[in-house]
């Protein structure tokens, strides 16, 4: 049974003007690293930029620490001068914030997922 989903969750239309910067796939750690390359940015110039210390973005990035929360990680993007969703943890996020409203929808991925059939693109029935 098809499900419509009315909710629109809003992203930028792009990320950035470098095409190297659009959404990244990577887990946060190696998103960060592509991006601070992408800018010829070290950790001490994102440590001024969004005053989180060095250590703690080294612990984020090698995952001594775990994921960034919203907050910590919106610093950190707009210290790289990425938008939030660039890092595939915070689009995850909203995708979950969405999928609370819309159950139905949540209940037929679920479904797909448990019966091996979510797969890319999505195969309408």
């Amino acid at each position: 049974m098809p499900v419509t989903v009315s909710r629109r969750v809003a992203y930028p239309a792009r990320v950035s003007a470098d095409p190297a910067l659009e959404w990244s796939i990577q887990p946060f750690g190696p998103a960060l690293r592509a991006a601070l390359t992408a800018r010829g940015m070290s950790f001490r110039d994102l440590e001024s930029r969004s005053l989180v210390p060095v250590g703690n973005l080294h612990d984020h990035v090698s995952g001594k620490r775990g994921v960034p929360g919203d907050d910590l990680m919106r610093r950190i993007a707009e210290g790289v001068g990425v938008e939030p969703a660039y890092f595939r943890e915070w689009r995850e996020r909203r995708l979950l914030e969405a999928l609370h409203g819309v159950p139905e929808l949540e209940l037929e991925l679920s479904r797909r997922v448990a019966e091996g059939r979510l797969a890319w693109p999505l195969a309408s029935e």
